[in-house]
Formats: structure tokens, sequence, C-alpha cells
């Protein structure tokens, strides 16, 4: 299976303890969805092309989504499944 790396916006939230909690994905047409929870945060191999990303597993609408941080330039984005 291929993937494709898609950059989108985040919300996310700094927290007092220390770390980054995305709250909201937005995609480019505008569309948000919520992040319920971050149910896990580790490094990662992506499928695509990144240096040392960061992975966060969120529960979003119920299922289970991975979005990734890139903290040398301060993006996200998510892997696309290509047909």
């Amino acid at each position: 299976m291929r993937f494709e790396k898609v950059y989108v916006q985040v919300a996310a939230t700094f927290l007092r303890e220390g770390g980054l909690r995305p709250t909201a994905l937005i995609w480019s047409d505008g569309r948000k969805f919520f992040v319920e929870r971050v149910t896990e945060v580790a490094t990662a191999p992506p499928h695509v092309a990144s240096v040392f990303p960061v992975r966060y597993t969120c529960l979003i609408e119920g299922r289970e989504k991975y979005l990734w941080f890139e903290p040398q330039n301060m993006r996200w984005f998510v892997e696309l499944a290509l047909p």
C-alpha cells in the first residue's frame, strides 16, 4: 500500500507540565475534526518520507487515527492511503 503525506492545520495546547497535545485537525476546505483523546505519543517511522516525526495516536470521531508532528519545521501531517 502507498501513502501520501498531507500537511494539515492543527489546533493544539501546550500543557503546563510540558508537552503538546492536538485538540483539532482542520482540512484545507475548512472541515474541522476534534481530537477526543490522545492515547499515545511516540517516535515511530511513518510510511512517507519525514525526519524524526512524533506520532500522536488520536481518537477522532470514535476511530483511532495517526497525526504526525515534525518538530524541526513545526508542521503537522496525516498519511492518506492511495489506491
